[in-house]
């Protein structure tokens, strides 16, 4: 018996996705896996939708900026420029992506009036206080999980304040053993979340959608990572698997379950061999 795992990759010109195709024995994804004590999951985007919320901020500010006599394909390229521009000085967030908004209205427009201002105000609250939406499978898997005996503990990045926040609001925050919040998630913040919690890498599992942020610094570290793939996964997270051939990546939480001890694969990802 076999399973399919699929790698998501990017070319040199970043231009177009391609996906490669690892046929590897269903003992071999147990025994790296069976070991696991702690589950480690990402937040935006693997628990719930966040870059959702940022498209609709991102198109909210071109259709103003249309309004203003800009062209929005040339508004949001630039959004995307001056947002991987101001990572290394203001970290992730949604409120260091909303001041590279308000930065590039002080830019092209002279005296913004107070329309212009207010709706900006506006973008802003919507992305602040938008509903927290668990994704398909989530609850399901992660209650299982828990229920199994399964450790599991939230990491994740950006403002430490809004990301507590969401968390408290998702409702799933009993199932694990905490939330940690740092401001980018590297190697070294993976290791010294390993030494907080008394886990040696080869005991931990990430399971995240970034491949920049959850996926290589883990397997830099040693960690087993799941890639949980999503159509919305920000631009700047978007960069090749530094080991592919060590990634597994899942639709959702539930071809989780299987992974962990729990449940059955999906008769449709396997193939007799």
């Amino acid at each position: 018996m076999y399973i399919c795992v699929y790698s998501h990759l990017n070319n040199k010109a970043r231009s177009v996705n391609s996906w490669m195709c690892y046929i590897c024995p269903m003992k071999k994804f147990n025994n790296r896996l069976e070991n696991t004590k702690l589950w480690i999951f990402d937040a935006d985007d693997t628990l719930w939708e966040s870059g959702l919320y940022f498209r609709r901020a991102e198109n909210d500010f071109a259709a103003l900026m249309h309004s203003l006599g800009f062209e929005p394909s040339e508004i949001i390229s630039e959004i995307h420029t001056r947002d991987l521009e101001r990572l290394s000085v203001t970290g992730y967030g949604a409120r260091p992506y909303m001041s590279v908004l308000r930065s590039m209205i002080e830019d092209k427009v002279n005296n913004p009036t107070t329309y212009m201002l207010r709706a900006l105000d506006d973008i802003a609250y919507s992305l602040l206080h938008h509903p927290l939406v668990l994704l398909p499978g989530v609850l399901s898997s992660i209650t299982r999980m828990h229920a199994s005996g399964k450790r599991m503990i939230v990491y994740t990045m950006g403002e430490k304040d809004h990301q507590t926040d969401k968390f408290k609001r998702s409702g799933i925050s009993k199932f694990f053993e905490n939330c940690t919040v740092v401001p980018v998630k590297t190697e070294q913040t993976m290791k010294q979340l390993l030494a907080s919690t008394g886990t040696t890498p080869g005991e931990a599992c990430m399971i995240g959608n970034s491949p920049r942020s959850d996926i290589n610094p883990a397997i830099g570290c040693g960690v087993n990572a799941l890639y949980v793939q999503r159509p919305l996964t920000w631009q700047a997270e978007q960069i090749e698997f530094v080991e592919p051939e060590l990634v597994i990546t899942v639709a959702d939480l539930t071809e989780v379950l299987p992974l962990a001890g729990l449940g059955r694969i999906d008769p449709a990802l396997l193939t007799e061999g």
